[in-house]
């Protein structure tokens, strides 16, 4: 289990000691619950990166950046079960890489991430409003790219769909107009509630032992009367009415999503069966709607699943001719149900383990292991990927076949090529 140190009432610090990279990062993730401004919020965590009160422009904090050895910051914003995350972070040379024998960067780089965070650039206690409006038009125009990636809309639609009365059913960015509509005022209220309620882990991965991050980062939250906000995800056993949705689009490649319940009641309710049953299904090339759906039947482009463990749900996305949902939906059914027959080998099962011990075991780059510890921001304990793997290695294909037999189809949404001119059909 990683030790975790307490700063303040809500934040946790995790430093990972390693000399596996040639980077450090640090990466400070915020949580809070779905019910606030989330747009004030999504465009609070970009403001906060352009600058601080010691470096208040462009040049000054780029010219602090390039003294750190070129290091760089970055800011993010998604969606973890019926939470909001918002993340600030660094990525440096680590620090056995410093010229000087007596250089920190990691320190360094922690001071300035402190800076940008509780001491920002306010002018008569309000954030620059060109810095706002700038942000503002990048978001919309983020918003506006997603849209048009018709993958990830369909995504996003099935979401809308499946949890339409669900706070997990919100855009991480909110919608388009609540977007328009933040002030700078909004931005700094924002900012006070962020401070003040989010629950917060800071994660370092560097070969420093961390207890100069620690020291810095306790010291800038002391400052804060801290009121942590309660952040619960609300998780529905079975599925309700079952609802499809078409629309159509001028496209040349049609989208089906399947959303299911996955039976969990909880983040802990068969979670590793869960995880390798997924996998199975349609989480990697020696998958069942990889090999079947897609390779064997040719009745699609594409076609995944994907487990959204903390919330209990399950996405299965393809990219087919639009005259082939009927074929591609009862297969991809029949796959599920296949799995729940057991109707997969041992050897299945260690190809899915090998895959995920590889992916979670040889992350490359340090931000990679910070936003995995990030993303447990609100769980009690941390789990590593090591401790992940060997829970993982326990399940048994009957707990797979339990796992499986708890799914439930309660959404379909079908973006359709455009053939003719029509209504949106919903049934």
């Amino acid at each position: 289990m990683a030790a975790v140190k307490t700063l303040s009432e809500g934040v946790r610090l995790y430093a990972v000691q390693t000399d596996r990279f040639k980077t450090s990062s640090i990466a400070v993730t915020m949580a809070l619950p779905m019910s606030t401004n989330l747009s004030a919020n999504a465009l609070l965590i970009n403001v906060l990166k352009h600058s601080c009160k010691k470096y208040p422009d462009f040049v000054m904090l780029n010219s602090r950046l390039s003294e750190l050895y070129g290091a760089s910051v970055g800011a993010s914003v998604i969606k973890s079960g019926e939470a909001q995350l918002l993340t600030l972070s660094t990525v440096c040379i680590d620090d056995r890489f410093a010229l000087g024998e007596d250089e920190k960067i990691s320190a360094e780089c922690a001071d300035l991430l402190c800076g940008m965070l509780f001491e920002p650039d306010l002018k008569n206690g309000k954030f620059n409003s060109d810095i706002v409006a700038e942000e503002k038009r990048l978001l919309l125009q983020r918003i506006d790219e997603e849209i048009n990636d018709k993958r990830y809309y369909a995504g996003v639609r099935c979401e809308q769909i499946l949890c339409r009365d669900e706070a997990y059913g919100k855009s991480r960015y909110g919608e388009r107009a609540e977007v328009e509509a933040v002030t700078p005022d909004d931005i700094y209220d924002a900012w006070q509630n962020l401070l003040r309620s989010a629950r917060i882990m800071i994660t370092c991965v560097s070969s420093s032992d961390g207890k100069r991050v620690e020291k810095i980062f306790k010291k800038g939250f002391s400052k804060i009367d801290r009121e942590p906000a309660e952040i619960t995800t609300e998780y529905r056993k079975k599925a309700g009415a079952f609802r499809r949705v078409e629309e159509k689009y001028p496209v040349n490649q049609g989208k089906l999503v399947l959303g299911f319940r996955t039976g969990m009641s909880d983040i802990d309710d068969m979670h590793y069966p869960e995880i390798l049953m997924i996998d199975l299904f349609g989480g990697n090339v020696y998958s069942k709607l990889f090999l079947n759906v897609r390779e064997k039947l040719s009745l699609c482009y594409y076609c995944w699943a994907k487990l959204h463990i903390r919330k209990g749900v399950v996405f299965v996305d393809c990219g087919i001719d639009t005259e082939n949902e009927k074929k591609a939906t009862s297969e991809i059914v029949k796959q599920l149900q296949a799995i729940r027959d057991g109707d997969f080998t041992d050897e299945d099962m260690a190809a899915s383990l090998m895959g995920m011990r590889e992916r979670w075991l040889s992350m490359d780059e340090p931000m990679k292991l910070c936003l995995w510890y990030g993303a447990q921001v609100c769980d009690d304990t941390l789990v590593t990927p090591e401790e992940k793997v060997a829970k993982l290695e326990k399940v048994t294909k009957d707990e797979v076949c339990a796992a499986a037999k708890r799914l439930s189809l309660e959404a379909v949404y079908m973006l359709s090529a455009e053939t003719q001119e029509g209504e949106n059909n919903e049934d």
